[in-house]
């Protein structure tokens, strides 16, 4: 922990730092530095996302060591079976590995379509590429841990052969898992971005992604998601249906590609389903499964239907509702109008939520009828404890490596939301957007063979080569996390609720976000100086001049846990969670010499709370 004294006296040393891209001076990034000399030291930094060009100048230190810890390509299976893996998927390479072909100039894994670079970049890049260190990341002395979960697909470009798509959902829980487990084997304060995710499911913090989510959040570790890049277009509609009631949902399929129906409705109503293609075509009527543990699935060449009960829908939901999806192909689906056609059979409530993927603004996706706006935030982003920004415009132009001036147009002027945010509400109506950060646009590491620096225009002038353009929501999201990190440099102590109530209420009202909370905003623009600044005034005396009251000890732990009480006080209460947040020990007596005695549990991860007569805090640990 830096005192504010030392951390006041150590900007007074830093070189003025230049004045970079847009986005980093509105939000006041450039200011923290300036005054506070953060940089996330002692941070770590866990990305899920495309993986990483781990070769990439921005990611290795002046001792040309990797300042990434671990790499869990989860997409590459050729190390699932090594028995430094647990995780049963993937292939874990360790940092003495990533130096080690550093060294030897070998590729143990790539990130060849860009995303996953330019993430890491705007979030801890180094920028020494760059002219005056100009295209630096928020916090460039993170360290960090990289999972690849997502491929996305890209054709054949000069050398290279493409790739194909890749997304498994069962993944995450297990990406959680491991980054929980190098968390708590680094032991250092963290935050863990997920910078995946668009419209669909039930969007109401109930699925089961989202439920391994809120418990990865309460052990301590703080989580990010940004909201998605779905707004802007009719891709929500939402109707009360009566008894024996008809209605025509019409959707209009832009292109030829894949396009994914989901809607969700009460587990105690019957619809009855059918569907009719552009050509005319009808399939159904269907009816609706008998029960929670019922499905009706239908195949055909256009579509395939899915019709669940409460209980086999596929997001594992605990809300008590139906799911009707529909995955209208591409081959040899065609574009056109669709309808699908929904009769009450047998109606308590009769509302339904559904949403278009992909259904943004910029394609030609969209329902024509029963629609209404907002309900368009990623699954993954209503989870009650994520931490959820959204995306604006500060500026939308740049000039290129070849000295070619750019504008992107159409996407929101300077101040507004972007265009193609996703906004609230919840599907069950709560705020869902947290803030906003100004994404649009940032720049960031390239690596040279992937599919971002093949768009050669997207090359900044003054990058040498070396960065290029990031824009969206996925710009926004590791903006916030670079902010975080400077956060938990100056107060590693921060919770996740501690971080989430600082970012919304030293966030800026102004004529473009109109009168906050609202559903577009959140609480308003990302303000990092008075974040910064909001973190340091909970920084007791006790954090500054002292260890930590209470101190437990080993972690990982075999039999017995120790602790170290750093002044005359007394433990109140002691009691042990699991993962799945039940009790498993409460009121639980320490021995005189202050040992816990954990040989009964089952090997795990597990969260121990305790409470003085001066405080309370939890801790989590590993049973080995």
């Amino acid at each position: 922990m830096k005192s504010l004294f030392a951390l006041l006296f150590s900007a007074l040393f830093i070189a003025s730092f230049a004045q970079g891209p847009a986005p980093r001076i509105e939000a006041k990034i450039d200011q923290v530095i300036n005054q506070y000399g953060l940089t996330g030291e002692g941070v770590l930094a866990v990305i899920i996302d495309r993986g990483i060009d781990y070769r990439h100048p921005d990611f290795i230190d002046e001792n040309g060591n990797s300042r990434i810890r671990y790499i869990f390509d989860m997409i590459d299976q050729s190390g699932a079976n090594d028995p430094d893996n647990n995780y049963g998927v993937g292939t874990i390479h360790s940092q003495e590995e990533l130096n080690a072909s550093l060294q030897a100039g070998t590729v143990l894994t790539n990130d060849i379509h860009g995303h996953g670079t330019a993430t890491a970049g705007i979030l801890g890049g180094n920028g020494e590429q760059s002219l005056n260190q100009i295209y630096q990341g928020v916090a460039p002395n993170v360290e960090y841990v990289i999972i690849t979960l997502v491929h996305d697909y890209f054709p054949q470009f000069m050398n290279n052969p493409g790739q194909a798509g890749f997304f498994d959902p069962t993944y995450i829980p297990i990406a959680l898992n491991f980054a929980f487990d190098k968390i708590e084997e680094l032991q250092m304060p963290s935050v863990t971005l997920m910078n995946i995710g668009s419209t669909g499911g039930p969007t109401d913090g109930s699925s089961l992604i989202c439920q391994n989510i809120d418990d990865f959040v309460n052990f301590g570790h703080p989580f990010v998601c940004g909201v998605g890049d779905d707004g802007g277009g009719n891709n929500h509609a939402s109707y009360t249906l009566s008894n024996n009631e008809t209605i025509e949902l019409e959707i209009n399929k832009g292109f030829a590609g894949n396009l994914r129906f989901d809607l969700w409705y009460s587990e105690e109503d019957r619809f009855t389903l059918s569907l009719e293609l552009p050509n005319g075509d009808f399939y159904g009527p269907f009816a609706a499964p008998s029960g929670p543990n019922g499905a009706n699935d239908q195949f055909f060449a256009e579509a395939n239907i899915f019709h669940r009960g409460a209980n086999v829908e596929f997001f594992g939901a605990s809300s008590n509702r139906r799911e009707i999806l529909i995955d209208l192909l591409q081959n040899p689906g065609s574009a056109g109008v669709y309808k699908v056609i929904l009769e009450g059979t047998s109606i308590n409530d009769g509302f339904f939520h559904a949403t278009l993927n992909p259904g943004s603004g910029f394609t030609n996706n969209e329902f024509l009828n029963y629609t209404q706006e907002g309900y368009s935030i990623a699954d993954y982003s209503s989870c009650l404890n994520t931490i959820s920004p959204t995306d604006y415009v500060i500026l939308n132009e740049w000039t290129d490596l070849g000295g070619n001036f750019n504008d992107i147009t159409g996407q929101g002027e300077a101040g507004e939301i972007w265009l193609g945010s996703s906004a609230g509400p919840t599907q069950d109506e709560r705020l869902g957007v947290d803030f906003a950060s100004p994404g649009e646009v940032c720049f960031a590491a390239y690596s040279v063979d992937s599919w971002y620096y093949f768009s050669g225009f997207n090359l900044v002038n003054d990058g040498n080569g070396f960065y290029g353009l990031q824009n969206a929501v996925s710009a926004a999201a590791p903006l916030t996390c670079g902010v975080i990190a400077l956060m938990l440099e100056a107060n590693p102590n921060l919770s996740p609720a501690q971080i989430l109530d600082i970012l919304q209420s030293t966030a800026i009202e102004d004529s473009f976000t109109g009168s906050t909370p609202n559903t577009i905003w959140g609480h308003g623009k990302l303000d990092a100086l008075a974040a910064i600044e909001a973190a340091l005034a909970l920084v007791s005396v006790e954090d500054l001049l002292a260890k930590p009251a209470v101190h437990v000890f080993p972690n990982p732990a075999y039999e017995e846990l120790r602790f170290e009480l750093n002044q005359q006080m007394n433990i109140q209460h002691l009691e042990i969670v699991n993962l799945q947040g039940q009790i498993i020990k409460s009121h639980i007596p320490l021995n005189s010499n202050k040992v816990l005695n954990i040989s009964e549990l089952n090997k795990g991860a597990y969260l121990l709370r305790v409470r003085t007569e001066k405080s309370q805090f939890s801790q989590s640990f590993v049973k080995m």
